[in-house]
């Protein structure tokens, strides 16, 4: 028999090899853990730099409110502040910021009516938000100019009439009537004595806003003088009358674009009659005398620009005939100076006649008195007003829908479609490996 030689299996070990899988898959669980670990840690960096970009945001804006405030308490902040850092390092709960104000104009008081633009510069942590605004100067009118009669003091009407019906005349104090027929409603500050009041009467009102004394400066600025030793002298008093003053005529020396005169009365008392102005007339240091008279056709040359401002007391004593260039021997719409002004018509005759109207806007800061039968668009007195013969008044509303310079102040807001996020270049030395 053939003999079989069996030989035995030797079993082979798997513990090695059970130790290098579970070492391999404990190393797979802590990369998975560790790789888990990581973008729970970037989710939680992301989610809180978006917070903060949020914030910032917030923090940014609220330096522009802050601007917008400052501005808005300070009229005069275009003379006290200037273009630049107007607030740095301001806390803000977690965010700091800053805020500047720049007139892309020139400097920042150059015209109170510049655009001006404000960044407000705010970080929260690595976050860092830019946002600004363009603020656009908008005019608002003072209130006085809204009615035909604004007197910051009392009013007394004696043995007088004031038309017409429907109108309102308004005083900051009180206003008295003395045997006078008041057609137009009433509003008062304070009281209202007397009668003859035919339209509405209130009280308790309160006061209208009346231009500040510096409301003389820019027209005087921009304005022309006229001497007064230049004027003739009539009955002891320098007298403008049979002239016609505008922007193409000044019979006493050079004319002004947009028929701005001034005249230091030197404490002489002025008389102004039986002449045509087109243009805006400014009265300094005025006597007490001071009167304008007769036949006289006024309107400014400038459509929204005062008649007449006076720095002191006048009296209006104008009748209710008409300006005569035949009686009076005067051509009062010469070539250069239409009637109507500017789009009129021109000749070279004696034979035409004008309404006697001051048909816009007349101021004095002192008192102002009444007789005959003057007519007037818009009477503001910073003083008292004393009321005889008739006061007509045929109200214009172009002083308050287009306010003059000194007769508006200036809010500033922000221009529709201007605000944007401010985002810095990039650094070259980025852009360079970017490539």
């Amino acid at each position: 028999m053939r003999s079989t030689c069996r030989h035995a299996r030797v079993p082979i070990s798997r513990r090695g090899t059970a130790y290098v899988v579970a070492v391999g898959i404990g190393l797979m669980v802590a990369a998975v853990s560790l790789g888990g670990m990581a973008v729970a840690r970037s989710r939680s960096e992301s989610n809180k730099l978006r917070r903060d970009e949020v914030q910032a945001r917030i923090a940014a804006k609220s330096a522009i409110e802050l601007a917008r405030a400052l501005i808005q308490s300070d009229s005069s902040w275009r003379t006290t502040r200037t273009n630049g850092t107007w607030n740095s390092g301001q806390s803000l709960q977690d965010s700091t910021f800053d805020v500047s104000v720049s007139n892309p104009s020139g400097p920042l008081n150059n015209s109170e009516l510049d655009s001006v633009v404000v960044l407000g510069d705010a970080s929260v942590g690595r976050a860092r938000q830019r946002l600004s605004v363009q603020l656009d100067a908008k005019t608002v009118p003072l209130d006085c100019l809204a009615v035909p009669l604004t007197v910051g003091g009392a009013i007394t009407a004696t043995s007088s009439t004031i038309n017409p019906s429907g109108a309102t005349i308004a005083t900051n104090v009180s206003i008295t009537s003395v045997l006078a027929t008041i057609r137009p409603n009433v509003e008062a500050t304070v009281s209202i004595i007397g009668t003859g009041f035919y339209g509405t009467t209130k009280s308790g009102v309160a006061a209208r806003t009346l231009p500040k004394s510096s409301v003389f400066d820019s027209y005087v600025a921009a304005g022309t003088p006229i001497p007064i030793g230049s004027l003739p002298v009539v009955s002891l008093k320098p007298t403008l009358q049979k002239v016609v003053l505008s922007p193409a005529s000044n019979p006493y020396g050079a004319t002004n674009a947009n028929g701005i005169y001034v005249i230091d009365c030197q404490g002489q008392s002025l008389i102004i009659t039986n002449c045509r102005i087109a243009g805006t007339l400014v009265l300094l240091n005025p006597g007490l005398s001071t009167a304008v008279t007769g036949g006289v056709r006024w309107a400014p040359a400038v459509s929204n620009y005062p008649c007449l401002l006076v720095n002191g007391s006048i009296a209006l004593q104008m009748t209710s005939a008409n300006l005569s260039e035949s009686s009076l021997n005067a051509n009062f719409n010469p070539p250069g100076t239409p009637y109507v002004y500017p789009t009129g018509s021109t000749d070279t005759d004696t034979s035409d006649s004008y309404p006697s109207s001051i048909t816009g806007l007349i101021y004095a800061s002192g008192n102002v008195t009444t007789s005959n039968a003057p007519t007037v668009s818009v009477l503001v007195v910073k003083g008292t007003l004393s009321v005889g013969g008739t006061l007509t008044l045929s109200y214009s509303s172009t002083p308050y829908t287009s306010p003059p310079p000194g007769f508006y102040t200036v809010s500033m807001t922000p221009s529709q479609g201007s605000w944007k996020q401010i985002v810095d270049d990039p650094p070259v030395a980025n852009l360079i490996q970017t490539k």
